[in-house]
């Protein structure tokens, strides 16, 4: 019997979309060379730092480090980005200095890893003002005043913030009161990033706590947001939250 040559073409094209197929599910993907790998998981890592994604950026720089390759030279800006991001200066400061060192002024991110690692030291000297004391309370070495390490967490009136820093007992103490409108600017810290400009150390709900200061029927409130006090009528609460504070004399 004759075959028709179009019957004949369509078997051979269906055959060889099964035979591709069939390698596709049994051939597993050719993974890149390690040193290639480091490379495209440096590029991610990147990006994700750029888009302030840490948690990801992390995952990838510690794959890198388990390819057991030479560390790519820029993997230790990368991952100096990373450290300093996430607050840890000692590390920070470690992987800027290796990067400096091994790629000198020849180096692609060279002048930005000197102006982070210059910000880093600026950081630790503002936060080395402030002691974590471990049990929900914060040191001001400079003042020598205690914090709450956050606020009440909720609105809350005038008279009701009062009420609660006279029953608080943060720290085992009991003498802790409503702050000064001076003491509450004192917290304030420009260079904070965030919605709330306040050391990292004191964590804030919303923007402005309740100071001690009344005028009639209003009273004032410190806002971290922009880092001015402003006056409002005792009895309002909506973004109003308080933070206790005493004498750590």
């Amino acid at each position: 019997m004759r075959v028709c040559p179009e019957s004949t073409l369509s078997q051979k094209i269906i055959v060889a979309v099964g035979f591709f197929v069939l390698i596709g599910f049994i051939m597993p993907a050719m993974a890149l060379p390690p040193e290639m790998e480091a490379d495209r998981l440096l590029l991610s890592a990147t990006l994700k730092l750029d888009s302030n994604d840490y948690e990801a950026a992390a995952q990838d720089l510690e794959k890198i480090r388990a390819l057991k390759v030479t560390l790519p030279v820029e993997y230790y800006f990368q991952n100096g980005r990373y450290h300093a991001a996430t607050r840890h200066a000692t590390e920070a400061k470690k992987n800027l200095e290796t990067y400096l060192d091994k790629a000198g002024k020849e180096g692609r991110s060279y002048y930005r890893a000197l102006k982070l690692h210059s910000q880093v030291e600026a950081d630790e000297r503002r936060l080395a003002r402030f002691k974590d004391n471990g049990d929900g309370t914060v040191t001001d070495v400079q003042t020598s005043l205690m914090w709450a390490a956050k606020d009440n967490g909720r609105d809350i009136t005038w008279a009701d913030a009062r009420v609660y820093c006279v029953d608080y007992s943060g720290g085992g103490y009991t003498d802790w009161r409503m702050p000064t409108q001076a003491e509450l600017a004192g917290l304030y810290d420009k260079e904070e990033p965030g919605p709330n400009h306040i050391t990292p150390f004191v964590k804030l709900s919303k923007c402005c706590p309740w100071a001690i200061e009344t005028r009639g029927s209003e009273a004032t409130h410190f806002s971290f947001s922009d880092g001015y006090p402003f006056w409002g009528s005792q009895s309002g609460s909506l973004n109003d939250r308080v933070l206790p504070v005493r004498s750590g004399k």
